[in-house]
Parts: C-alpha cells; structure tokens; sequence
C-alpha cells in the first residue's frame, strides 16, 4: 500500500483546516467585540426606524426601536474601539477615547431628540434628526470603526 503515506499526509493537512477558520463564528464571520455586538443591536434596530419613519402610523413602533438603540447607546459610551490598540501613546489613546466618549454622547443625545419627536408625532423634528444622525453615524464609523468591518 503505497498510497497510505500519501493519504497520512492529506489528512494530516485537513486536520489543520478547522483550527485556521477558529477565529470565526458559526455564521462564517470573526468574533464581535462587546462594542460590536452593542453596535449591531444598534444597526438592527436603526434599520427598522428608517423603514418606520415613513409612516407617521408607525412612529409609536419606531419610538420603541429607538428606546432599544438607546440602551445599547449607553452601553457603548463605556467601551473602547479596536482601532484604541492602533493608537501610539497615552496621550493619542486618551484623546482617541475621548473624542470616541464624545461621539457616542452626542449620539445618545439625538436619539433621544428622535424619540421625543416620534412619541409626539412630529415627522418633521423626526426627519431632521433622522438626518443629524445619519450624519454623526457616518463621523463615528470614519473615526472609530475599522474599514473592514460592515
């Protein structure tokens, strides 16, 4: 049987495939931060309000998504951004991490602008700071988010 040393050797290999993907999670992406998890509740949910302030019938459902991204607001004001590690220094990580605290405060400031005016029912205050948000969203990934990450 010659072919066993050649077969020892294949399966010798295949038997390290599973450990270079064990970085990955069981949807085929990399394990999330607790930043990211909280960021993707916020996502999810940011989905839903968009869709939502179309209609003014639904900004009572809306509010509800925007109390959920709020929670998940205020659990990232305390947690750090990967790119954290890439700052050189402690002056650079200390203002990173303050300009990222400063970011996520004004965040929490307009969703809760946002979900004041749809517990009013003011599409018009809803649909400027719909906006603001899609504007600091926009600063804050450019910032603080690595470019490889959705």
């Amino acid at each position: 049987m010659k072919k066993s040393p050649f077969l020892f050797c294949i399966l010798s290999l295949l038997a390290g495939v599973p450990a270079a993907f064990a970085n990955h999670n069981e949807e085929g992406g990399h394990d999330h931060s607790p930043l990211e998890e909280e960021m993707e509740h916020i996502g999810d949910a940011w989905k839903l309000v968009r869709r939502a302030i179309r209609d003014p019938e639904q900004f009572s459902a809306a509010a509800e998504q925007v109390a959920i991204m709020l929670e998940h607001a205020k659990k990232s004001l305390d947690l750090e951004p990967s790119l954290l590690a890439q700052q050189e220094g402690d002056a650079a990580k200390k203002e990173f991490l303050e300009g990222y605290r400063k970011g996520m405060k004004q965040t929490i400031t307009l969703l809760e602008e946002l979900h004041a005016a749809l517990e009013e029912g003011d599409a018009e205050a809803a649909q400027k700071t719909v906006g603001k948000i899609n504007d600091a969203r926009k600063e804050g990934h450019k910032a603080y988010k690595p470019e490889d990450e959705d």
